[in-house]
């Protein structure tokens, strides 16, 4: 009897000891192991589709047309285009820089006293193509990265004023490069090792120019003070070179 209670009690200390040194491996294995949020590190290419709400604010300074009060020109076209940067991640917090570059093909048009007779007082306004150059930040939550973004902007927008009174007409039309600034807010889903579905908005606010021109047919230099500014909505896909498993510890 005292041989088997011997047994029994040294039985359970050394089972006692084993699994107490077992203890820290176990939970430093869990540890480790414990999933925290998807790795959005390293460099990515991609491209995206969407839609751009162009407005063209034309204000008529000379007042070349019968209605020589401000303009606002408007028009909503596709947008397609490409985007590519590089992410610092730690731990769950992302911090990048993503250049982008889009094409359009909206067209806001404004005639001005469409029902007089004899006379045709026309603006047109095009948007060809837009990019940036921003930062963003932001912060993983499970699989998800939600961030905010702003930098550098750049447009190229096609104007065309035409003034029709009586025998002539006179058509100006000028193509130039605008810059401004970009702002927004996006997500990216990160749903495989090296692939992620991004969403964004931006507003692009471009900076105000003046176009001036000589209208043979009505006798004058005229001006325009032009003030161009972009909504746009996409969504796209990123190829991230080097990504890694879709999740990661600390």
């Amino acid at each position: 009897m005292n041989r088997f209670l011997l047994t029994m009690t040294a039985f359970a200390a050394l089972t006692g000891a084993a699994s107490a040194a077992d203890m820290p491996v176990a939970t430093k294995a869990a540890a480790i192991v414990r999933p925290a949020c998807a790795q959005f590190g390293g460099f990515y290419i991609g491209g995206n589709v969407g839609a751009a709400y162009y407005t063209a604010h034309r204000n008529d300074d000379d007042g070349l047309f019968v209605d020589n009060a401000g303009h606002t020109l408007t028009d909503t076209s596709w947008a397609a285009g490409v985007q590519g940067g590089y992410n610092f991640q730690r731990h769950c917090t992302v911090f990048g820089v993503e250049a982008d570059w889009s094409w359009t093909s909206a067209n806001a048009t404004f005639q001005d006293n469409p029902n007089a007779v004899g006379a045709l007082h026309r603006l047109d306004s095009k948007l060809k193509w837009f990019g940036t150059a921003r930062a963003r930040s932001g912060v993983v939550v499970d699989d998800l990265l939600i961030y905010a973004t702003g930098g550098f902007a750049w447009a190229n927008i096609n104007n065309t004023y035409t003034d029709f009174v009586g025998p002539g007409t006179d058509v100006f039309s000028v193509s130039n490069s605008r810059y401004g600034f970009a702002a927004g807010v996006g997500t990216e889903w990160k749903f495989a090792d090296n692939w992620s579905l991004k969403s964004e908005a931006l507003y692009i606010q471009l900076k105000q120019q003046q176009d001036q021109f000589l209208a043979v047919n009505n006798g004058g230099t005229f001006r325009f003070t032009n003030n161009d500014n972009i909504w746009t909505a996409r969504i796209g896909i990123n190829y991230i070179f080097g990504g890694g498993a879709v999740r990661a510890a600390y």
